[in-house]
């Protein structure tokens, strides 16, 4: 039940190239993203009524910068039995998160019919910035993922970057991010690190789907795998607000 409680969502990398490796670079610090599991506690509301009450809150100077309800599409059948939904908020650093949480209290999600799980962090780590802006209504996969012998994030970020360099060349210019654990979740997780592709819109992320099906490989084959991972999940995700820069 540990990846149920952590509950991420990823997509493959495979082992060809179409192109060069890139340079090998250090990992960036990322944002922070705070994730809780959910259930909805009224059955007189469904996923979109909660997600239209939550975009009618007032969020002020200490709401996170970003936040995103999640739907599980198709997750392990435990995690369908267990909740409805994620919610998952973004800041800038560990100190902006616990400034703003102690600053506005917990209160917000008690306006919601829902109830949550304990909360858990994961530092998140956009792999391309340049990435197309996500649409307020899209989707995602996400996979566990963990490290092969004597590999390190590092190398896993690089085979990361340079297989979403490939696919961006290629036409699709799906958001991919990693996330490792910050705070919070089992004490022994049995995973690194989460592999999550967000489309700016739900047809670009099939898209990358179907390359793959169709023999797609973007990962460089000069070079061991880093990593393996699981099969991923799809979920439906839904912005409910986002700080105006």
């Amino acid at each position: 039940m540990k990846k149920i409680s952590l509950l991420f969502a990823f997509a493959a990398i495979y082992s060809n190239s179409i192109l060069t490796q890139a340079q090998d670079i250090d990992v960036p610090p990322g944002q922070v993203m705070r994730m809780v599991n959910c259930k909805i506690t009224d059955d007189r509301f469904g996923f979109n009524d909660v997600v239209e009450r939550a975009r009618a809150l007032e969020f002020d100077e200490n709401a996170p910068n970003v936040i995103f309800f999640r739907r599980p599409i198709y997750a392990s059948p435990e995690y369908h039995e267990s909740w409805d939904m994620q919610i998952a908020a973004y800041y800038s650093s560990y100190t902006e998160m616990v400034d703003r949480r102690v600053a506005s209290g917990d209160n917000s999600y008690g306006r919601l019919p829902i109830s949550c799980s304990s909360p858990f962090v994961a530092r998140n780590v956009l792999i391309n910035p340049q990435g197309s802006q996500l649409e307020d209504q899209t989707a995602m996969l996400t996979r566990f993922c963990t490290l092969n012998q004597n590999a390190s994030v590092r190398s896993a970020y690089n085979r990361i970057r340079t297989a979403t360099e490939n696919f961006a060349a290629a036409g699709n210019d799906t958001m991919t991010q990693m996330w490792t654990p910050g705070l919070g979740g089992p004490i022994n997780a049995d995973f690194d690190f989460v592999l999550a592709h967000v489309g700016p819109n739900r047809s670009e992320l099939t898209e990358r789907m179907d390359m793959l099906r169709n023999g797609f490989r973007p990962a460089p084959a000069n070079n061991a795998r880093a990593f393996s991972c699981e099969r991923p999940s799809m979920w439906a995700t839904s912005r409910v607000y986002q700080a105006s820069n």
